[in-house]
């Protein structure tokens, strides 16, 4: 005996009876119009995610592997506090940078109203002496373009000479002691000295500092808060620059030392202190360049 074959049903069919040849067609249509949508989404899908792909790819390539984002690059010449481990295990930030001089709040994004705004990657931060109760801003903007660090420059140097007096200077910054000689090594950064009733202190400009091939370039300022004798607050300065990274091939603000090297315009911050002989050698040959 032949076996019977069970027949398909369709939405619209009778059982028992064939679907009439329209039936089929719209049946067949409509299987075509859901496979078609399917591929659709499928090619809808494949394309998302490529296009998910290629922008991780930029971004890793543009940043690096391993290489800090710029959250942390606006962030990268503010002294941060240390964390260590508490006896109870947990982990506890150590707010004091040096000596008495201890983190004011918390590091924020943004620039202070003292300055204008150069770049969306900015952060600031507060220090206070806890014993002479001096108060210390340090401000880091960050840029990956050339072009915009140079814009930057003139527009700062336009805004502190029309709030403050501007002038060049040198400070000291100690690094390791010499194996042969047990003594630190002062090398001179050339900074520019800006001097204002609401915060007086250095800026600089550092390019590339973590690698030559790397579009980095930062501007940072170091100040006191309030009307104070700058030079007597310089040594707390140079330790909070010594707390961040390495200012090797620092430069003063190009428009502002075009402009001082017209007038012959020359300071050391360290005027009327004793020197250490490496640091005066060099304070004299750069009187020699000027």
């Amino acid at each position: 005996m032949p076996a019977l074959r069970r027949a398909r049903w369709h939405p619209g069919c009778v059982p028992g009876e064939a679907p009439t040849p329209s039936l089929w067609w719209k049946i067949r249509m409509k299987s075509l119009k859901t496979d078609r949508t399917s591929k659709i989404a499928f090619i809808l899908l494949l394309i998302a995610v490529g296009a998910f792909g290629i922008l991780l790819l930029v971004d890793l390539l543009a940043i690096g592997p391993g290489y800090p984002p710029p959250k942390a690059l606006q962030k990268w010449y503010i002294p941060q506090p240390r964390y260590e481990y508490a006896e109870n295990g947990s982990v506890a930030a150590n707010r004091t940078i040096d000596g008495n001089v201890v983190l004011l709040g918390d590091i924020e994004d943004g620039c202070p109203s003292l300055f204008p705004v150069l770049s969306r990657r900015c952060s600031h931060a507060m220090y206070v002496d806890t014993m002479s109760g001096d108060r210390y801003l340090v401000v880091n903007w960050y840029f990956d373009d050339k072009t915009d660090l140079l814009q930057a420059e003139t527009v700062l140097c336009i805004h502190l000479r029309a709030s403050g007096n501007v002038s060049s200077a040198e400070m000291f910054l100690s690094r390791e002691p010499e194996l042969s000689r047990g003594e630190p090594v002062f090398s001179p950064v050339a900074v520019t000295k800006f001097d204002n009733k609401t915060s007086s202190g250095y800026l600089a400009v550092v390019e590339k500092p973590l690698s030559p091939k790397h579009d980095d370039y930062f501007i940072v300022y170091y100040g006191v808060v309030g009307p104070a004798i700058l030079p007597d607050h310089t040594a707390t300065l140079e330790n909070l620059m010594l707390r961040s990274y390495s200012f090797h091939g620092a430069r003063p603000l190009a428009p502002c030392s075009a402009r001082e090297a017209a007038t012959g315009s020359m300071h050391s911050v360290c005027e009327g202190m004793p020197l250490p002989p490496r640091a005066a050698e060099s304070t004299a040959a750069s009187n020699q360049r000027f």
